[in-house]
């Protein structure tokens, strides 16, 4: 059996105070990547907005956190590819 201290570390990090809303928002809709046969392929926009739509925002402050999402989507998509391009071949 293996206890806590076989475990590996935690990585810490820190949020400015104007990135914990994003943050949380990101957070929120890790449940809404669209898959295809080689892996996730995106978010699907339409369960995105909703889940915006239930935190009750104002239309700017749902496109400013689209926005924000959508580039946390890129970066995410694209280092995914990185790590898929570092793996050899099967």
């Amino acid at each position: 059996a293996s206890d806590a201290s076989d475990a590996a570390p935690s990585k810490v990090f820190y949020l400015w105070p104007e990135n914990v809303e994003p943050w949380l928002c990101w957070q929120g809709v890790q449940t809404q990547w669209r898959a295809g046969m080689s892996g996730p392929t995106g978010l699907d926009y339409q369960g995105v907005s909703a889940y915006l739509d239930r935190l009750g925002l104002e239309p700017q402050e749902h496109r400013e956190m689209f926005d924000l999402l959508q580039a946390c989507e890129r970066v995410t998509l694209d280092e995914w590819a990185r790590q898929r391009a570092k793996k050899p071949p099967r």
